[in-house]
């Protein structure tokens, strides 16, 4: 079994009002592609500056597919200008809850 595909990507943001409108509108447009899953917008309590932006994904094609949409180019990539520059994309390998354990083959390819 292949698991979930999620990207994180990370701000460092200084006027949160105009930033979260911004988000919405990025997530909403990633929100109809094929093979999201879900996100969420977490924000830290050691640094009150820092947000996160998290998007889970069928798999890793569903998530690159739908950055390189038309909608994307236009909607979600100036929202990401603002970013990090860090790793934004993850697979889920192993995923635990109070009383399961779940392991999942990498979907990834190792490139070197």
């Amino acid at each position: 079994m292949i698991g979930t595909f999620h990207s994180i990507w990370k701000f460092e943001v200084s006027d949160l009002v105009n930033w979260n409108s911004k988000a919405k509108a990025a997530l909403e447009i990633l929100q109809t592609q094929p093979g999201f899953i879900s996100a969420n917008i977490l924000h830290s309590a050691d640094e009150s500056h820092i947000y996160i932006v998290q998007t889970d994904w069928v798999d890793v094609g569903s998530y690159r597919r739908a950055l390189g949409s038309m909608e994307a180019k236009l909607g979600v990539w100036p929202f990401l200008a603002d970013m990090k520059d860090e790793p934004t994309a993850f697979e889920k390998l192993l995923t635990m809850d109070a009383k399961t354990t779940t392991g999942f083959e990498s979907s990834v390819t190792d490139e070197v």
